[in-house]
């Protein structure tokens, strides 16, 4: 009976030994697993919503992207025929602000021109400074008429003042616009 008990016990100490090998193994897994990143619910929740929004944005650059070559059409139309080209421009400018005026029944007083540097995409910028007298509904008409000027103009400041003598009011302008310099 002796060698039945020695095997018991035998089989006993291995089965023992053997969850022992399965608690230890367990423990450095679970060891291991604490000493990694938890992600909270909030978080995933979190990142879910980021994930969403780089999404639009990305669908957004992609329409971007398509209408582009549309929008660069537009601009290179508006561009051609909106920016006098910069040799021809004084003169043009100069020509186009004394017809409005005279159309409107405008005295047009001098037109002083100041020139800043072109920009990369070829324009450049030119401040105008310039008067005109008359009444009060040709200055109406004059100004509507700068508003739909083939020419494009900035209307950056104006100021009205009234003389005595005659009844006529002086409108001194500030205006900007752009020559193509390519």
């Amino acid at each position: 009976m002796r060698p039945a008990l020695e095997h018991r016990n035998k089989i006993v100490r291995w089965s023992l030994a053997g969850v022992l090998a399965a608690d230890l193994i367990l423990l450095g897994v679970n060891w291991n697993m604490s000493r990694s990143p938890h992600v909270q619910p909030g978080d995933i929740n979190r990142l879910a919503m980021v994930e969403k929004s780089y999404r639009a944005d990305n669908a957004r650059l992609e329409r971007f992207r398509a209408e582009l070559p549309a929008d660069e059409k537009q601009w290179d139309d508006f561009f051609n025929t909106h920016f006098q080209p910069a040799g021809q421009g004084y003169s043009a400018i100069s020509e186009d602000l004394g017809k409005l005026s005279r159309s409107s029944g405008l005295q047009s007083d001098t037109i002083t021109f100041r020139q800043h540097d072109p920009d990369a995409r070829g324009l450049m910028e030119l401040e105008i400074s310039t008067a005109v007298e008359g009444d009060y509904d040709s200055l109406v008409k004059f100004l509507d008429k700068l508003e739909h000027s083939d020419n494009f103009y900035v209307l950056d400041g104006l100021t009205l003042s009234s003389n005595t003598g005659g009844g006529k009011l002086r409108l001194n302008l500030q205006l900007r616009t752009y020559f193509r310099t390519i």
